[in-house]
């Protein structure tokens, strides 16, 4: 245990000499490198071998370079033009703007991006779950420098790759086309943007670094997946605002009509009264929309992966983006730090809200799941339809399932299950079509055949 301490201690420093060794060495520099290294330990005793004499040549070709590193002063002048948003296991494409303020012209420069991530506390090292673990060989899952770097991949959440600049002539601008590989939903700090150069020998990379501190915005992947089901046998609740005129309140403005003993003096129309001579009064009827919940599980249990929780964020926000617009309101529910209920917005970008805050929802091991349970039954009553999104299927998860049917809200359960295990529906056993179990690897296939499995199902409206 001390040991494995001492490790995890160590294990940041190290990470940070092989980062900078990466940025600063090129394919010669590391070759360079590994020749320094073999020499080295082959030419300790330099009477029965002349290594040393390579050991000698190699640091003074790494020394130069180094040295010659000093004398690189670009003075650049950057500006980033990036997306709003971009999306999880997809490559994002945006332009980088260069000013060359120096007397000189800029010749031979690359540029990438260089992206900063906090490393990880030792409970968050240690209770992290990553299929790849099963696989690694006895000596990485001991020392688990891997996972580090591994964990390092993933909480600095993408790559950027490198790419040669024109020749930028003084006082002129030029345009760059820069590719990040995005690994993660969340927030992607672009900490600044590197320009290098490499010397003469090159096998060493001068670096300066320009442009001011951003963050971009990353959303889960999303598959298709349809409402159309669910929605036309949506039942109309009282209340919402995405079709109301005025947001605020559920009654809506319907004609003038005479006054009638008994009527709330806050409805008369005096502009009507003093036109007319004779009282009247405003008549309201009360608007009713459909309003579809999406419940999405963070409580991870003991045993389901990462992965597995990663998988119900991309399925909660394939529902959250797939929701038409002008058809009602769509309200999201999960639980953080407290229970958060997120509604969509009206008209264009509706679901913006709702992939904003999925992108950066996280899992709540700790918590029980009946903070969940309360939340979403308590507003029941004003949901039209609701689709759950679940990381297991057990007697807590059934029962809050079994109490909104009773409720009469139309489901779509939807189970995250790690391998091929069955599930038996419980509470959805008289309505099959709206059980499906998800499996990690083949989400995307398992939503393909739910989807075709919806088009000949019963209503869900009346099964409940």
């Amino acid at each position: 245990m001390i040991f494995r301490k001492f490790l995890f201690h160590n294990f940041h420093l190290v990470y940070r000499v092989d980062q900078w060794l990466k940025r600063r060495l090129t394919h010669a520099g590391m070759l360079m490198l590994g020749a320094l290294v073999l020499s080295g330990v082959f030419g300790i005793n330099t009477r029965a071998t002349h290594s040393y004499q390579l050991l000698m040549l190699v640091v003074a070709v790494l020394l130069v370079g180094a040295l010659s590193a000093l004398f690189f002063r670009a003075k650049l002048k950057i500006a980033r033009r990036l997306p709003r948003f971009a999306t999880a296991d997809q490559s994002l494409t945006y332009t980088v703007s260069l000013k060359n303020e120096g007397k000189r012209a800029e010749r031979g420069l690359i540029i990438r991006e260089q992206l900063s991530a906090a490393p990880p506390s030792a409970p968050e090292f240690v209770n992290r779950r990553e299929p790849a673990d099963a696989r690694r060989n006895w000596f990485d899952r001991q020392v688990g420098y891997p996972r580090w770097a591994n964990f390092m991949r993933w909480r600095r959440g993408a790559s950027s790759e490198e790419l040669m600049l024109p020749d930028l002539p003084p006082g002129e601008w030029v345009e760059a086309r820069l590719r990040l590989l995005l690994h993660r939903r969340g927030f992607v700090r672009l900490r600044a943007v590197m320009i290098a150069k490499a010397d003469p020998l090159g096998v060493f990379k001068a670096i300066v670094r320009a442009g001011r501190p951003e963050s971009l915005l990353v959303l889960p992947r999303r598959y298709e997946v349809s409402w159309a089901e669910l929605l036309g046998r949506a039942q109309d609740r009282i209340g919402g605002q995405s079709q109301a005129t005025s947001a605020g309140g559920s009654e809506e403005f319907a004609s003038l009509r005479e006054y009638r003993p008994g009527d709330p003096m806050r409805h008369i129309h005096w502009k009507g009264w003093a036109r007319l001579g004779q009282p009247v009064v405003r008549e309201f009827h009360e608007e009713c929309f459909v309003r579809q919940g999406l419940i999405l599980d963070t409580f991870l249990p003991g045993e389901t992966s990462n992965a597995c929780f990663e998988e119900a964020v991309s399925v909660a926000a394939s529902f959250a983006y797939a929701a038409p617009a002008g058809t009602g309101t769509l309200e999201l529910m999960f639980v953080g730090e407290r229970v958060y209920q997120v509604e969509s917005g009206r008209g264009p970008g509706a679901a913006d809200r709702l992939l904003e805050a999925l992108a950066c929802v996280e899992a709540t091991p700790n918590q029980p799941f009946a903070r969940l349970q309360k939340a979403v039954v308590g507003r029941a009553a004003e949901l039209s339809a609701c689709v759950c999104v679940l990381l297991a299927w057990d007697e807590a998860r059934r029962e809050m399932v079994a109490r909104l049917r009773n409720l009469g809200v139309p489901l779509l359960v939807l189970v995250l299950v790690d391998g091929d295990a069955d599930l038996e529906p419980g509470p959805m056993s008289d309505c099959p079509t709206r059980f499906k179990r998800l499996r990690v690897e083949h989400v995307e296939q398992d939503l393909i055949r739910e989807d075709q499995a919806e088009t000949g199902s019963d209503s869900p409206g009346q099964a409940a």
